[in-house]
Formats: structure tokens, sequence, C-alpha cells
């Protein structure tokens, strides 16, 4: 931005009817509101700064103000940046011997990428009535289940899950829908969430992800030594190693041997490369064609989503490259059943779209397909369930007054007025069944006097 010139040559003529600070209120008024709203978010960002001491007091020296950063922050940024001192921030690269095997760069991408998505097939395929394989431990599973990602049905205080018959949630299905980077720190900030909640410390934690984002893939580390000022690391390391971030090898002993190798999951945390993923790209991910009579066309070889189009399309034909399906009611029901909705439903189906979709009029997916799930999806909100309380007159005033007496208090539910010599009810939420009862007791010891 240009630099504005604040001096006025009416001023400097001695021109008194001149305001001093007219040059900058002409500058000012110029500036379009998103000059003010930088303002303000620069001014949130400084006082945060100024709280939590990053920024020393505000001085006035060689001419302008100046923050200075706190020495000790300045001291540990640059280490962090720079990974001086005892931060590692970076890692330490173990020292290995000539001996030691060293799995290549391909390798930890397949280790990383098998281990991850057995995780996410484990989540579609489990209550499916398939038979399940790669099992996650028990630990990964828990984690599923603490995050609301995965659900035990048959455990209603939702404390003792039976880990071998977890189902996916509706929770669960929108993390799929998510993109690689997006799960991965999901996943982490669950894990995260889960320590803090044990009494560990979140800023050793955050510290380990943020070194493992800063390695470099098919490089090998000290477990020891890059993590030595946070003693809780090594069970860290061991955590993550279930989720494919890194790999370790297993002594004969059945002991970890302090060399590890960060898989491409954990060296893209930060950076956010994902082109040594192994997944597929943008366009590989287009490959559903859905027609007006509620047929499916997937042109995919991939486990993981035809996994997931198995949870509610009925698969008639697959082929190597071709999977064949329908969209029935008894298939979107029971996935809407597990939490899956029909919003859900129509997202996967619009994200995954084939290209040759496009080529139509919109809207992308036809009404007849979008109206027909949101019907499906409301059929199980037909009847509910609600608590209440009946209480039944023969009075036509005492009901009447009775009535007005529930609604006013907001808690009436339903009335019943039938005909002449038959029963008139109310239904009322139970909260005020004690207070109504003694409002009756009452209203009828008046009728009863009035008499």
């Amino acid at each position: 931005m240009v630099q504005p010139s604040f001096s006025s040559s009416d001023a400097a003529n001695g021109d008194s009817t001149v305001s001093p600070t007219a040059p900058l209120d002409a500058f000012l008024d110029n500036q379009p509101q998103t000059f003010y709203e930088s303002i303000y978010r620069a001014e949130e960002v400084i006082r945060a700064a100024r709280d939590r001491q990053i920024f020393q007091p505000l001085v006035f020296k060689h001419q302008k103000f100046q923050w200075s950063l706190n020495d000790t922050f300045k001291r540990g940024m640059r280490n962090a940046l720079t990974g001086l001192g005892t931060s590692n921030s970076f890692g330490v690269p173990y020292k290995r011997q000539a001996r030691d095997p060293a799995p290549t760069a391909e390798e930890l991408i397949d280790y990383g990428e098998n281990t991850w998505e057995s995780i996410l097939k484990y989540m579609v395929s489990s209550g499916l009535g398939a038979r399940v394989t790669g099992r996650p431990r028990n630990s990964v599973l828990s984690l599923l289940h603490a995050s609301g990602l995965m659900v035990d049905q048959f455990d209603d205080t939702g404390r003792n899950p039976n880990y071998d018959r977890l189902t996916i949630t509706s929770q669960g299905f929108q993390f799929l829908l998510e993109d690689r980077q997006t799960q991965l720190w999901q996943i982490l900030m669950f894990y995260l969430a889960r320590k803090q909640r044990r009494g560990e410390a979140a800023a050793d934690i955050l510290s380990l992800f943020f070194s493992l984002g800063c390695m470099q893939l098919g490089q090998d580390y000290s477990a020891s030594k890059s993590f030595q000022n946070f003693p809780q690391g090594q069970q860290c390391l061991d955590d993550l190693e279930q989720y494919g971030f890194i790999y370790r090898r297993q002594e004969v002993d059945g002991r970890k041997t302090d060399q590890f190798f960060p898989t491409h999951l954990a060296t893209s945390l930060c950076s956010g490369d994902t082109s040594v993923n192994r997944s597929a790209t943008a366009d590989d991910k287009r490959f559903l064609i859905l027609e007006t009579n509620y047929r499916v066309y997937a042109y995919t070889s991939n486990e993981l989503e035809i996994a997931i189009l198995n949870l509610f399309v009925n698969i008639t034909i697959r082929y190597p490259n071709l999977i064949v399906g329908h969209l029935d009611r008894r298939h979107v029901k029971a996935a809407m059943d597990k939490g899956i909705s029909a919003y859900q439903i129509i997202s996967y189906l619009t994200t995954h779209a084939h290209p040759q979709m496009y080529n139509h009029p919109p809207p992308l997916l036809h009404p007849s397909v979008t109206d027909q799930l949101h019907l499906w999806d409301r059929e199980r909100n037909r009847v509910q369930a609600q608590d209440t309380v009946m209480f039944e007159f023969y009075s036509k005033e005492l009901f009447e007054t009775c009535r007005d007496e529930a609604e006013r208090m907001g808690a009436l539910q339903h009335s019943v007025q039938r005909g002449q010599g038959m029963a008139k009810l109310i239904f009322v939420d139970p909260t005020i069944r004690e207070s109504l009862r003694d409002f009756i007791k009452e209203k009828k010891q008046q009728l009863r006097g009035d008499l």
C-alpha cells in the first residue's frame, strides 16, 4: 500500500483555518472497510500476545513505537525454527549401523496407508454382518468409541462397550467424508483431548505432533533423544504407531527399538503435502453415476469406497473396476438406523459424482432421488415416544379449567374432549403432575363449595 503524506501545504503556509489532521482525515476517509477490519484484527492479536507476555511493553525508540519480543519467547521460537538447544524440534537422527535394516520411502508409504485404511475399513465394515479382517487394537477402538465415531448400540450407558460389536455413527460417516489431512488432525485432536482428561500436558503432546510434522520421510530418528524432555513421549509414539504415523522395528525379545521412521502421514501434518499419498487423486474420487431409477454405477476398485457404498447401496454386480448396485428402501433405512442422515448420503453421492454427470443440466442429482432419500429419512420420525401423565375428567368445567392451567404452564401435550357423558382426557408433562394434582383438588373443593 502506498504510504500517505500527511504534510499539508496550507498548514505550512500558515493557514490556520485548515485542521492539522486534515490530510490524515482525508486518507482515512478514502480507505475501504477491509482496512479498518484488518486494524481491528491486528489489535486483537497484539492484545492477546500482550496478555500472554509475548510482547514487552510498548516503547518509543528511534523515532517510532516498538514492541519487543519477550526474551524467553524469542529464544524458544528461534530454537523451534532452527532446531537448536534442547527443543529437538526437527528430531535427532538415529545413528544407524551398517547392518541395521531400513525401509524405503515407498515401503513407509505403503505401511502408513495400509494401517490407516485398515482402521477406516473396519469402521464401515463392522456391524454389516460381513467378516471383518484387520481388526485394530482395543486402544484404537476405545478412542473411536470415546470420540463418538463408533458406538455399541447394546450399551445404553456408553461406559462398557463391547469392541467386537461397534458400528459406525453419523459422526463417523461424516469423518469418512473428510479429506485425508482433516481426518488425521481430527484423530490427533481426539487423542489430545483424551490425554488431557487423564491429566497430561497438552503442550508436550502438541510439541510431539509438530516435531513429527517437521521430520523427513525415509530418515530414521532416535525416540529417546528426540523427545528426551517429554517423559510420556515413548508411550505416545507407541500409540501413534497403531494409526500408521510411525514405523518401529521390534527386537527378538519383543521390545521396540529406539529407532523409528515417520511415515508420510506424520511428515505431511505441518506441510499439508499430500503428493506422496498412495490414495486416489481428485479425478479418481469422482467415480459415481446415479440414474433416476436409483441404479448406481461405481467405477472404482478401492476397497474402502466399496465398503462405504455397501452401507446404503444394494450391490448386485461386482467387476474388477466396476460396481453396480441399487438404492433401495431396506439398505438406505439400515444405514439411517446407524445414524447416517439423508443429507450425508446426498453429500457423498454429490462429492463422488462422475464427470459425465456434469454434462447434464442442474441439479446434479435428480430431485426424484434426493426427495425419496429425505422421505425414507422422515419415516423414522413418524412416531415419537414421549413421557406423559394422563388426567381423566367427567366434568366439562373442571376439564376446561385444568386444561387451561396446564397450557398456561407450558406443559400441555394433548387434550381429548369427547361427547356428553364420556370421559375427557388431558396429557401433560410429568414434571407438573404434583402441582396439577393439587390444583385439581383445590378446584374440586371450590366446585363443592359453590354447590
